[in-house]
């Protein structure tokens, strides 16, 4: 029988007796706070060469990027997209993360501060998605970031941008990732899958959020069969990066991060898929509370790092 981590369930315990109102109850601004709260830790943050807010302009305005350097000289370059149902999260709240990511990968990260519903609803991330890949390539030389290795990274919401990014960009011809990281992703609408049902409830991601954050993020005329909103609707994947593609056993999204895998494999995309059947949606940002998730945020960074040793031998 597949059990939920200790550490994780002592997680869920102690929020379930602190009694807070649930995310999907609260106005969105007061939800953004709440993240904010839990997610920003206290104290140093930890130390890399460079961290650096820039704004770069786009068709639709300004874009914020945070730049994280681990070391000096010439550096692969991820764009890296944060979780929150495309309606929570920031810069900030995944701050940690991104430079735990760059200090153990050696690779430049660039996280998106990408416009978020329900102000600025699809495809308004994944256009800025795109606007900052498309600076990554026009500004790589100057920033120092090795031209034959770049990667896309997400989590959650952010795993199904880069997803949806790979397809865009493959399906305008233009240079393609050579890596990406897609983890516990939403990649198809989620009551479509028996998991939606069977980790709907009890865990850090539940049915009722779901739909909340779908419909902050969903555009009235939606057209669910959209690729670029739900990359699983893709009938053709071939030609994408390879792929590292993680899911969580105790996640309502599970199967269509399973199917994606597949789907991949099935049209000769390299990918290895890790299945964590110990841990629950979000499991990259419980660091600091689960061992087993600190080893996690360790092994998606050397993944980078193995992706960029071998294009170094390949070159």
């Amino acid at each position: 029988m597949t059990i939920l981590d200790s550490q994780a369930q002592d997680l869920l315990d102690v929020m379930k007796a602190a009694g807070a109102a649930p995310i999907h109850t609260m106005p969105v601004d007061d939800a953004r706070e709440r993240m904010r709260a839990t997610l920003i830790p206290r104290g140093a943050p930890l130390p890399l060469a460079n961290v650096e807010d820039i704004s770069v302009p786009t068709p639709d305005g300004a874009l914020g990027l945070r730049l994280y350097r681990p070391s000096d000289g010439v550096l692969p370059a991820a764009l890296f997209f944060h979780g929150g149902g495309w309606t929570l999260n920031d810069l900030d709240t995944h701050d940690d993360l991104c430079r735990r990511l760059a200090k153990r990968s050696g690779w430049l990260l660039v996280s998106v501060d990408y416009r978020r519903a329900p102000e600025h609803k699809h495809p308004a991330p994944l256009d800025d998605a795109y606007h900052a890949y498309l600076w990554l390539l026009d500004n790589g030389e100057r920033l120092g970031c090795d031209p034959s290795c770049r990667a896309v990274v997400g989590e959650s919401s952010g795993a199904t941008t880069a997803a949806a990014l790979t397809l865009r960009l493959r399906d305008e011809g233009m240079p393609m990732p050579t890596y990406q990281v897609i983890a516990y992703p939403l990649l198809d609408m989620p009551d479509r899958w028996p998991s939606y049902d069977e980790r709907g409830s009890g865990y850090m991601l539940d049915s009722a959020q779901l739909e909340w954050y779908l419909g902050h993020y969903l555009p009235a005329a939606c057209d669910c069969d959209d690729l670029y909103l739900f990359p699983l609707q893709a009938r053709d994947f071939a030609g994408l990066p390879p792929a590292l593609i993680m899911t969580a056993e105790f996640d309502p999204l599970r199967d269509g991060g399973v199917a994606y895998a597949k789907k991949l494999a099935e049209h000769g995309v390299t990918v290895e898929h890790l299945h964590v059947a110990d841990q629950m949606h979000g499991f990259l940002l419980l660091s600091r509370v689960v061992t087993r998730a600190a080893g996690l945020v360790d092994r998606t960074a050397d993944a980078l790092s193995a992706h960029s040793a071998d294009a170094r031998r390949r070159v």
